[in-house]
């Protein structure tokens, strides 16, 4: 994503503040439709830059949202690994204690067989022959069998009990080792996880300052435009209140009483109110009339057309001039159907509702002057 420079509004700054310091000395040496077209030249350049960080912004706002899901997610990934961990540790505590006791097993069964091993040897193991030759009777006999059979049974189990402890020692040793490279690999992950939510913190962070910066230089441009829109207001004021006489104007005296401008639904009133692009509080110097795109927008009294194109934040914008110091004005407008010069008449379709300029959708913007200055409309 492109970065939005300081250094791209330093130069429209200078280009709209040479409007208000070069007024006085300008004025009498251009006319006013001059004057307009600087200030329209200028618009366009700082509505270009509007845009741009309006797009900008909003690529902007999305990367800090997949950004912030990352730390998130490896914070969520990082806490499991050490719940994991610690699971692996528990378990790893019980079979090293098992471990320890088959330990302590085997070695108290090694004594035994080396105490019988060494009884044996010193005693000597009867056999067969010896039995049946040194019995006194069949029943002698088969006791003396049957001791020797109980001793073998005896010794051969014990055996078995020592082999089978080994193989146990053997298998826990093994689970020991297991679950160790286990606990060693979910530290690490925990580690790698904690590595990577910081990074996308960081880059979160990044992200909101670069954001914040852009916010800063929209604003800066924002307040530019408006002041280029006042010297803006200003002339067409001086050239509806110039028309009469000096381009056969419109004669007649306005109403005060205008029908609505179009069908739809009133959204922004006149006033104070939070920018519903740039967050911040600004000025609505005009009230917006939500309505579908192309619906119909009516002259709300009769007058000459003053102006009919783009202007600036209205986008394709017409003024009217109503004559006896009364104008409006109809921004945002998808198509304009009246020219500069027109004579209009109430009701009279002279555009369609749309989303030009600096718009969040389909609206109509109306604005009411009395003697230059705009007013509430709803009064």
């Amino acid at each position: 994503m492109r970065t939005i420079h300081v250094a791209r509004f330093v130069l429209l700054t200078g280009l709209c503040l040479m409007l208000g310091t070069t007024a006085l000395h300008d004025a009498e040496a251009k006319s006013a439709r001059q004057r307009l077209q600087e200030i329209l030249g200028r618009q366009r350049q700082v509505q270009g830059q509007l845009k741009e960080i309006k797009s900008e912004q909003a690529e902007a706002r999305s990367e800090l949202a997949v950004a912030r899901n990352k730390a998130q997610t490896a914070r969520d990934k990082a806490d499991e690994a050490r719940r994991r961990l610690e699971e692996v540790n528990s378990v790893l505590r019980e079979v090293k204690a098992d471990l320890v006791q088959t330990e302590e097993e085997l070695g108290g069964h090694r004594d035994a067989m080396s105490s019988r091993l060494r009884a044996l040897y010193e005693a000597g193991q009867p056999s067969y022959v010896e039995v049946v030759l040194n019995a006194t009777s069949f029943e002698d006999f088969t006791n003396r069998a049957e001791f020797s059979r109980l001793i073998a049974q005896q010794d051969q189990g014990l055996l078995n009990l020592l082999v089978e402890t080994q193989e146990k020692l053997a298998q826990q040793r093994a689970t020991l080792e297991a679950r160790q490279a286990e606990a060693e690999d979910l530290k690490q992950e925990a580690e790698r996880q904690k590595r990577a939510a910081e990074a996308a913190e960081s880059q979160a962070e990044a992200l909101s300052a670069r954001l914040a910066k852009d916010r800063t230089s929209a604003e800066q441009a924002l307040a530019e435009l408006e002041a280029a829109e006042n010297e803006l207001a200003a002339i067409v004021r001086r050239e509806g209140s110039s028309s009469s006489s000096a381009r056969g104007g419109y004669s007649g005296t306005s109403s005060g009483r205008y029908s609505w401008p179009c069908p739809g639904r009133l959204t922004s009133p006149y006033g104070w109110r939070i920018h519903p692009i740039y967050r911040s509080r600004r000025f609505h110097n005009g009230i917006d009339i939500a309505a579908p795109a192309g619906t119909p927008i009516k002259a709300c009294d009769d007058g000459k057309v003053i102006r009919a194109g783009w202007m600036g934040a209205t986008g394709k914008t017409v003024v009217i001039d109503h004559g006896g110091g009364w104008a409006t004005s109809y921004g945002h407008c998808s198509k304009i159907y009246v020219s500069a010069g027109q004579i209009v008449s109430k009701g009279q379709t002279i555009a369609g509702v749309g989303t030009t300029g600096l718009s969040t959708g389909n609206h109509l913007h109306w604005m009411v002057y009395r003697n230059g200055q705009h007013v509430n409309p709803l009064r």
